[in-house]
């Protein structure tokens, strides 16, 4: 399944970005390390609020915000109001 456009999944591949995953030596899940186009890591080891944060930042979210690109869906019907 492709990610979501807005997920950072999504928007690093959009951009070109690279995810590595590295071993958390805490033996808890893997930690991520992001790599920019030019090879720089960008982030390293942070969650998903600071990844989102970094895309928000940096320019790499689609124009159109989630709640927007929701609206009219195939799946959505029209009259189904806040889920």
């Amino acid at each position: 399944m492709a990610a979501h456009p807005d997920s950072p999944n999504g928007c690093f591949a959009r951009h070109g970005y690279r995810i590595e995953k590295c071993p958390n030596p805490k033996g808890e899940l893997k930690w991520r390390r992001i790599y920019n186009p030019a090879g720089e890591v960008v982030l390293y080891a942070v969650g998903y609020d600071a990844e989102m944060q970094f895309c928000k930042d940096n320019g790499l979210l689609t124009a159109t915000p989630l709640e927007e690109a929701q609206i009219g869906h195939p799946c959505r019907p029209v009259n189904a109001g806040d889920l």
